[in-house]
């Protein structure tokens, strides 16, 4: 897992408790504590979901259960949760016990995603619900991790927990298009689907009746060697624009829950964050 950590990622989730600790007069350490933590959740499941995935790359290399096996990366993901437990701990019982919650809602998330597998008419209030519980959580606690050590007001936080779900939910939507894009910056592409986890754009083009998609991402040979033809059919279907569209809708609304925070510097630093789901 060395590499993993190494490769460092862009460490988002981190710095969502530092910009939104700047609600407030936080300690410095304490910060550092929290965003140990929340990174250590993030890589073990970035472990487990490459287990789960059969993913080959993370991070520009190679994954962690190709090196050493499934069940020592399931132990690793597990030994990252586990510590970030004992920090938590460290820190009080209260981040302690927002710790337990949100793994526990993370892992149910993942759940859901798994089961859902093959299930073409998956409905998008469903795929959304899915998407809050495996992406929004995360992203939700860290922003009401740095507003608490902020000693934020009580309609700071309820605008920075909002703006979290939401953010989390359009980058969710939006690292679901990368999966059928060509170059997806260390994931391989396609992984998901060969799975049977389709992502918003496709089952968008699949309630559009594209046609020959749903049989196609259902045959018995279906493999990476027939991306090609799924990104095309989901193109014509519309279903990246309409996947972005949404994906754009969510960050409106993180964006509108912010209300007069976003002109402040860190409101205006979060705003800033559109960057890391539109690079282009």
């Amino acid at each position: 897992m060395a590499p993993l950590v190494r490769a460092g990622g862009k460490g988002l989730r981190s710095h969502l408790i530092e910009v939104c600790s700047r609600f407030g007069r936080p300690r410095r350490d304490r910060l550092v504590a929290l965003g140990a933590v929340v990174e250590l959740l993030h890589v073990a499941s970035l472990l487990h979901d490459d287990v789960i995935d059969r993913a080959a790359t993370r991070r520009g290399d190679t994954a962690a259960h190709v090196v050493a096996g499934p069940e020592p990366a399931v132990v690793a993901g597990a030994l990252c949760m586990a510590r970030a437990a004992r920090e938590a701990a460290r820190l009080g019982s209260g981040i302690s016990r927002a710790v337990a919650a949100v793994t526990a809602e993370l892992a149910y998330g993942e759940l859901l995603d798994v089961e859902r597998s093959f299930d073409t008419h998956l409905p998008v209030d469903r795929y959304l619900d899915l998407v809050r519980r495996k992406t929004g959580e995360l992203f939700r606690f860290c922003c009401v991790l740095g507003a608490l050590e902020a000693g934020a007001e009580p309609a700071v936080l309820a605008a920075l927990t909002e703006f979290g779900v939401e953010l989390g939910t359009a980058f969710q939507i939006m690292d679901d298009c990368l999966d059928l894009q060509e170059d997806p910056g260390g994931k391989p592409t396609g992984t998901d689907h060969v799975l049977g986890l389709f992502g918003l754009p496709t089952l968008y083009a699949i309630q559009q009746n594209t046609p020959g998609l749903p049989e196609l991402l259902l045959s018995p040979g279906f493999s990476r060697a027939d991306l090609q033809e799924v990104r095309a059919l989901v193109e014509a279907g519309g279903g990246f624009a309409s996947a972005e569209a949404l994906a754009r809708e969510h960050f409106d609304r993180a964006v509108t829950s912010l209300g007069a925070l976003a002109s402040t510097g860190p409101g205006r630093e979060l705003l800033r964050l559109q960057d890391v789901l539109w690079p282009n």
